[in-house]
This record gives structure tokens, sequence and C-alpha cells, in this order.
């Protein structure tokens, strides 16, 4: 079944139904159409809720956004991070190019499964940078492991000499955002797998010792 990350963390949140329903609409008009082209009576209408509910439960539309970020900031982002770290390296990869495909894929089917909250993500980096700093903070606590097995596959002479690990996941973090950014931006879908495996062939072209 697939994650609905969203979902997940309303749900160990200690809040009222009410609060929730709002909560769930405001997410998903945020992210179709923006913070600032929404209003407190579509995210009512949305939420199946009077106009005045929204108020009572949140003062303000900025409130509702603070409600949506400071659990993703607390709960989400820090939990996703380990999340990748356990369901990717707790498998075996006879080569190279399996590692990089379950990184790929595992990433891909995530933001698939997942696009309005990556929508909403996506705008709130670029409103909040401290936000975006968070991610890259929570992903680097998780970072060894990732680095230690690619350390192997380059003494294994998998990985060209003189690469650093530093440009390794450079490279895979600016493909898989092309990816990410196609999905969220511009609405495009594809299959994860395929993306998957066009990536895959994109970096074991710019890693792989041949």
């Amino acid at each position: 079944m697939a994650e609905d990350i969203f979902e997940n963390m309303l749900a160990k949140m200690d809040i009222t139904q009410r609060q929730r329903a709002v909560l769930r609409a405001s997410m998903e008009l945020f992210a179709t159409q923006g913070f600032n082209q929404t209003s407190t009576r579509q995210i009512a209408q949305k939420a199946g809720v009077a106009e005045g509910t929204v108020y009572k439960q949140f003062k303000t539309k900025q409130a509702i956004l603070t409600a949506i970020l400071t659990p993703i900031r607390e709960l989400v982002i820090p939990q996703v991070a380990v999340d990748f770290a356990q369901n990717v390296l707790t498998r075996q990869y006879p080569e190279l190019n399996d590692l990089v495909h379950e990184i790929f894929l595992n990433r891909l089917e995530l933001v698939d499964n997942n696009r309005n909250f990556a929508r909403l993500m996506y705008g709130s980096f670029l409103e909040q940078p401290h936000l975006r700093q968070e991610v890259v903070d929570a992903f680097a606590k998780v970072a060894t492991p990732f680095i230690e097995v690619f350390e192997y596959y380059q003494k294994q002479g998998k990985i060209r000499e003189g690469l650093t690990m530093e440009s390794i996941v450079q490279l895979m973090i600016s493909t898989i955002l092309g990816y990410t950014t196609r999905m969220i931006l511009f609405g495009q879908h594809f299959d994860p797998h395929t993306a998957a495996d066009e990536g895959t062939s994109l970096v074991m072209h710019g890693i792989a010792n041949s």
C-alpha cells in the first residue's frame, strides 16, 4: 500500500476531527493553487465546515500553514530520512546499479504517491530556506552508511577512481530532482520504474568504471 505522508502525520497529531479536516483541505488547496490564492472560504468548503469554524480552530490562514509545517519539521522530515536509509540499506545489492536503481525508485515512488504534499514542500522550500536546510541536515545524518557502501564499490573497482563521494551524491540528487521537479511543477506523469531505469543509466554512465 502506498505511503501517504500527510495522512500519517495527521494521525499522529493530537487534534480534533474538525482541525484534521481543515488541515487536510488546506494542504490540498495550498499545494494545488498556492497559499496566497487560497481563501478561508475555499478551505471551509473543502473541509465541509463553516467558515467561522476555520477561524475558531485557527485564527489566521498563516496559523493554518504553521500548523502544517511545524509537525512536518519536527516529525515528518526526520522520519522520512530514517525510513529511506532503513528501506534501502536493509537489502543486499549484487551490483552497483542495483543499489542506484533502488535509491531512485524509492524516492520517485515516494514523490509520485505524495504529489500534493511534495508541491507544498517545494513551495515552502522557496519561501523558507531554513526548512530546506532542515531537510538537508536530516538526510546528512543518515548519509554515512550510503557513503560507506559507495566507497566499498569504489574499492572494488566498480566506481571510477578520483570521483569523490560528494560528487556522486550531488549527481544522484540532481538527477532525482530533475524527475521530481517535472512531477511537481509540470504535472508530468511517468512510471517511477521507467524513470528509475533511465536515472540509473544516467548515473552509471557518469560514475561506473568502464
